[in-house]
């Protein structure tokens, strides 16, 4: 518990000399960070970034459209998750799929690969995936964002100033206002980045 500390620490030191917002994934083990006791999701918890939770559909090849559905996995709580994003989901996993010409394509019925995101991926140039570090980068420009005082139409900007856009500026998804899943919202890129 003393390193994980020591860690968030470490992180909180490191971002403030280079004007650096940390976006990091709440974690994958489906934990109530508000009721954790001595547990904490580091960098999640540090306090000076944003900790963004997964969605993900469940059954997209069967029809399924609703992207923001909380992922399976994702750790939550009102006092840790800012925004939540796109992680996908592989909680189809164990049923079976109806009969899909995509599924029988890969030659099975695991239609639950459809609720995964594709990203880049190291050596391969592209794999899919659902965890929150697949969440965490769906606000640009990834996991660390540098505010230079030159930064174009936005010299100066704050890093509370930055938080607080990207927390307006969210698509307010379950209860009204802020709440353990969703923090603010889920993420909305586009309206962070033409907010004045």
């Amino acid at each position: 518990m003393r390193a994980a500390r020591g860690r968030a620490q470490q992180v909180r030191e490191l971002r403030r000399p280079l004007r650096l917002l940390v976006v990091s994934a709440a974690g994958n083990d489906a934990l109530d960070l508000d009721h954790t006791a001595n547990l904490i999701a580091v960098p999640a918890q540090s306090g000076s970034g944003i900790a963004v939770s997964a969605t993900g559909p469940m059954g997209f090849a069967l029809g399924a459209t609703n992207f923001s559905r909380i992922a399976s996995y994702t750790n939550f709580g009102t006092s840790a998750v800012n925004v939540a994003a796109p992680g996908g989901d592989f909680a189809l996993r164990a049923k079976t799929c109806a009969p899909w010409p995509a599924c029988q394509r890969v030659g099975d019925r695991s239609c639950w690969v459809f609720d995964m995101v594709l990203s880049t991926s190291r050596g391969s140039g592209a794999s899919i995936s659902s965890y929150t570090w697949a969440a965490a980068p769906a606000w640009p420009p990834r996991r660390w964002l540098p505010l230079p005082d030159d930064h174009p139409g936005e010299p100066g900007i704050s890093l509370g100033a930055l938080k607080t856009r990207i927390a307006q500026s969210a698509d307010d998804e379950g209860k009204v206002g802020r709440d353990p899943f969703y923090g603010s919202g889920f993420v909305n890129a586009y309206k962070a980045c033409t907010a004045r």
